[in-house]
C-alpha cells in the first residue's frame, strides 16, 4: 500500500494516477474517488478523456492496482464488500436485523452461512457478535444486506461449514473467561489494522498468539489464550493510533514486560 498525497473533495487526481504509469481508465477505483469523462474540444476534432476526482478529504492511497482515498471519518457510510462486526438487535421472519453502526440496520438472512440449511442453521439471539460482509450494492434505497458466506474466488481454505467455528465468517463470542472481547476504534484506525503489514499487530503477533477480527466499520474482536493478553493486545491497538512507527515498537516492548514479569 503506497500513500501518494493528501487530497481534498473536487480535487482532479488524474495526473497522479498516471505518473504511476497507470491508465486511469482502467484502474480500480475505491471509497472516495470517482469517475468522470471530459469533452475537449481543440476547433477540428472533439473527444472524451476519462478524469478521476476525489469525493471526500483524506490520503490518496494505492494498493496494486486499487486507488482510493484513506481518511479517518467519524461515521460509517456503508459500501458494497466492506467486511464488518455487527450486532443482532432482533429476528424479523427469516432475517436477522443486525446494527452495523451505519446510517441504517443491516439484514442477514438466516440461510447465509456456510452450510447452512432450513433445518440446520445458526440461532442467534439479540446481542450476538457476528462478522459479516455487505453484498448490497444499491445502498441508497435498501437497508444494506449482510451474508457471512465467502465471496466467490476466494480459496475454498476459507469456505469452512458454520458448525466448525472455522469459517471466515459467523458468530464470534466474547467472554471474560476465555479471553475475547470487542473493542470500538476509530475508522481510519480500523482501516490501518487491515493491512497486511500493520506494525502493532506484526509486533504483538510475534510474541503472543492471538485471534483477531476487524471490521471497517470501527469494532474489533480479540482473542487469545488469557484475559490478561487479550487486555494488553487492545490498549496496545488503540494507543497505536497517535504515535510513531519507533514509538509504537517500544510501547509494546513496554507492554510485553509487565506480563513477563
Amino acid at each position: 500500500m503506497t500513500n501518494i498525497q493528501t487530497v481534498l473533495p473536487g480535487d482532479d487526481v488524474t495526473s497522479q494516477i498516471k505518473q504511476l504509469g497507470k491508465d486511469p481508465s482502467n484502474v480500480k477505483l475505491g471509497r472516495g474517488l470517482s469517475f468522470s469523462t471530459k469533452k475537449e474540444n481543440d476547433g477540428e476534432t472533439s473527444s472524451s478523456e476519462v478524469h478521476v476526482s476525489a469525493t471526500r478529504a483524506g490520503m490518496l492511497t494505492s494498493r496494486g492496482n486499487t486507488y482510493f482515498i484513506q481518511s479517518n471519518s467519524k461515521r460509517y457510510i456503508p459500501t458494497s464488500g466492506d467486511r464488518v462486526l455487527g450486532i443482532v438487535e432482533e429476528r424479523m421472519g427469516e432475517y436477522y436485523k443486525v446494527n452495523v453502526f451505519g446510517p441504517h440496520t443491516a439484514l442477514l438472512h438466516t440461510l447465509a452461512f456456510e452450510g447452512a440449511t432450513k433445518r440446520n442453521k445458526p440461532n442467534l439471539q439479540p446481542g450476538s457478535l457476528v462478522y459479516c460482509r455487505l453484498i448490497s450494492k444499491d445502498l441508497n434505497v435498501l437497508d444494506p444486506e449482510l451474508t457471512c458466506k465467502v465471496e466467490s474466488g476466494i480459496s475454498s481454505l476459507g469456505r469452512k461449514d458454520w458448525m466448525t467455528d472455522e469459517g471466515m465468517y459467523g458468530e464470534l463470542k466474547c467472554s471474560d473467561v476465555t479471553g475475547s472481547t470487542c473493542i470500538r476504534v476509530s475508522i481510519g484506525l480500523a482501516r490501518e489494522l487491515l493491512n497486511p503489514n500493520n506494525l502493532v499487530l506484526r509486533e504483538l503477533g510475534s510474541t503472543i498468539p492471538f485471534e483477531i477480527a476487524i471490521g471497517v466499520n470501527g469494532f474489533v474482536w480479540v482473542n487469545s489464550h488469557a484475559p490478561i493478553h487479550t487486555i494488553l493486545i487492545c490498549n496496545a491497538i488503540q494507543n497505536s493510533e497517535v504515535l510513531t512507527p519507533e514509538q509504537t515498537r517500544g510501547m509494546v516492548k513496554t507492554l510485553l514486560k509487565t506480563i513477563t514479569k
